[in-house]
């Protein structure tokens, strides 16, 4: 059974850059970051090209953001997605979940969905609440932190991770959203052929009419959100250095742990 699947992707500042406090305190600085694909949302894009060429259908990538998510989109494209669409919301922090599971939703209805997938997480704000949220809003059934996925006819089977290494295999009905974990798959490269045609393929740009909104601020939500300020964490403690012989490390390293409660006699 062929299925048009959906596929939610975020792009991030690389994580291992090095983040300064913008002027106003209300965000990160953002002039000199470079940006990648969100991890999870790399196997969520993984999962979607191999229902696809395991299914049939079509996969669309999506995302929420500026102009420069476009690389992020080309990328997908090359991957295996057959169609790229931004919504042109360009908060460049866009901390509000709420709001932006809402604009997802208002595009994703007018995209034909059978099933519609994203990461179990974003890197930057690890709030885990895209997916299930999205899956509130647009009524779908839904699994979290799904490791396999089983499509048979009208439903399918989600393997779903759970504490101490346990698992959960949930029916759910078509359509419906899944959150695909970390490892999920191993996620491919694109070869050179497939990066040069997806740099010349279009990417749709939905604005606020096209979501059936007057602008960005007009969406209906039930609460009000604004970021009264960041700062970095406060130090804590500090580091001891152990030193002398391999053996006076290790004693001392041993009553350290006892001192700690780690180790019982």
């Amino acid at each position: 059974m062929a299925l048009n699947v959906v596929v939610c992707l975020k792009q991030i500042p690389n994580p291992d850059l090095q983040f300064q406090i913008s002027s106003d305190g209300k965000d990160i600085r953002r002039d000199a970051l470079n940006y990648k694909l969100n991890g999870a949302d790399e196997y969520a894009l993984e999962e979607a090209v191999r229902i696809k060429e395991k299914q049939g259908g079509r996969v669309v990538a999506l995302t929420l953001g500026p102009k420069r998510t476009e690389q992020m989109l080309r990328e997908a494209l090359a991957k295996g997605a057959d169609e790229a669409v931004r919504i042109a919301y360009d908060d460049p922090s866009a901390f509000d979940v709420g709001k932006n599971a809402r604009l997802l939703a208002a595009a994703i209805r007018t995209l034909p969905h059978d099933l519609v997938l994203t990461g179990v997480q974003s890197d930057d704000y690890v709030n885990s609440a895209t997916g299930g949220l999205l899956a509130g809003v647009l009524g779908l059934p839904h699994a979290s932190v799904v490791t396999r996925v089983v499509v048979r006819e009208r439903q399918l089977e989600a393997t779903c991770e759970l504490e101490g290494g346990l698992q959960r295999v949930y029916a759910l009905p078509l359509p419906a959203l899944l959150t695909i974990q970390f490892g999920a798959n191993t996620p491919r490269y694109a070869p050179l052929p497939a990066i040069m045609k997806a740099a010349r393929q279009p990417i749709k740009e939905l604005g606020p009419a096209a979501l059936g909104l007057v602008g960005w601020d007009s969406i209906a939500l039930p609460y009000s959100f604004g970021v009264r300020g960041l700062s970095p964490p406060a130090a804590k403690g500090h580091a001891e250095m152990v030193t002398g012989s391999l053996e006076e490390q290790a004693k001392r390293l041993a009553q350290m742990l006892r001192d700690k409660g780690f180790v019982r006699r």
